[in-house]
């Protein structure tokens, strides 16, 4: 079988010596990838994609190849680890799976590091995985132990530019500009006359006069769900009492709970009450940014709508022209549930649902 398969790479290779063609590229990958070469279908796919860059297809075997090629060598890295602990083997393990967002693995990978070998670089990995929890997830005591731990790993590797750019993206991201000049006042004394961090630290300058204290501006992120460079969200006027006859209809269905209309930090909930009513929201009013967020960082482009099943029901939000209108319900909405979720944001004419 494996000769049959290498003949058929000499046969696909030789067509494609004719002709270049994106149909001839994607058949010589596909036969690297039934030998489980990923490295080599990587290296078609970017010769292809360089004579067709429109492909869908490359594109997708491309993507295909560098995650089996990822997984091929975590193993092989974990088999390491096992055979001979190594800070070179743990460095790239923990760099391979924050790569990928793994934050979980990637922190367990980075303590048992740091317990083993005591390295102090293994102290900055610690901090990027619970970093990347906190820029996932919003939550302040992530924010603040990966800046604490990442000032740790500059004091520890005071040549290392990784901990400070770190503790700047973390203070930037949640308006401690005060944070920020400082991490980059230190950057800046290792890279001098770097002209991108001087005009960063020139426009960080500018801001410190609003500058608020680290651990206020971690909370306040927690509890709004957005960084300062999220993207404004509208918030202009809008008549409620017009929508709350909506809103009603909407609760009143026998598989709706709650149902929300979001717009800003506004928000009206019907079924609710009271803390409860509160407490909701603003979790519904969290997934529908920090989805707008991945979303963003994925490039996938608007949220059209969003979903999220289990055994306490569904939760569902459909961002639209007005605002957002979300139920948590029995089961995923359909019909003249639907219609009515269309109606609270503005996607259809007032009165189409009734």
């Amino acid at each position: 079988m494996f000769s049959t398969r290498r003949g058929r790479i000499r046969r696909a290779m030789r067509a494609l010596g004719r002709d270049a063609s994106t149909a001839n590229y994607v058949t010589l990958a596909k036969e690297h990838a039934a030998l489980g070469e990923p490295a080599n279908v990587l290296r078609v796919c970017r010769e292809g994609l360089e004579l067709h860059p429109e492909s869908a297809e490359l594109q997708r075997l491309a993507q295909l190849a560098r995650e089996l090629h990822q997984e091929q060598r975590l193993q092989e890295l974990h088999r390491e680890l096992e055979s001979a602990p190594r800070s070179a083997v743990f460095r790239e393990l923990c760099e391979l799976l924050l790569e990928n967002g793994d934050a979980q693995p990637a922190l367990e990978a980075a303590s048992r590091w740091r317990t083993l070998t005591d390295d102090p670089e293994s102290v900055y990995y610690v901090a990027a995985a619970h970093a990347e929890f906190f820029f996932d997830g919003r939550r302040s005591r992530d924010g603040l132990l990966a800046f604490q731990l990442a000032g740790e790993s500059a004091k520890q590797l005071p040549k290392d530019k990784r901990p400070l750019r770190l503790q700047f993206e973390i203070a930037r991201r949640c308006g401690a500009w005060e944070d920020a000049r400082k991490s980059l006042a230190r950057l800046l004394e290792l890279m001098p006359g770097n002209p991108l961090l001087e005009a960063r630290f020139r426009r960080v300058l500018s801001n410190c006069a609003h500058s608020k204290p680290l651990p206020r501006a971690l909370t306040e992120v927690e509890r709004s769900g957005r960084f300062v460079d999220d993207e404004p969200e509208e918030t202009g006027s809008f008549d409620r009492e017009s929508l709350r006859p909506t809103l009603k209809k909407l609760a009143a269905r026998p598989e709706v709970h709650v149902a929300f209309f979001l717009r800003g930090n506004t928000a009206l909930v019907q079924g609710a009450h009271g803390p409860t009513a509160d407490r909701t929201a603003r979790a519904v009013r969290e997934v529908l940014q920090v989805s707008r967020s991945s979303a963003r960082r994925m490039a996938l482009g608007r949220a059209i709508e969003i979903r999220a099943e289990g055994s306490f029901g569904a939760l569902v939000l459909k961002p639209g022209k007005l605002g957002t209108a979300a139920v948590w319900a029995s089961q995923i909405p359909r019909g003249g549930v639907e219609d009515l979720m269309d109606e609270l944001n503005g996607e259809i004419s007032p009165g189409a649902a009734a």
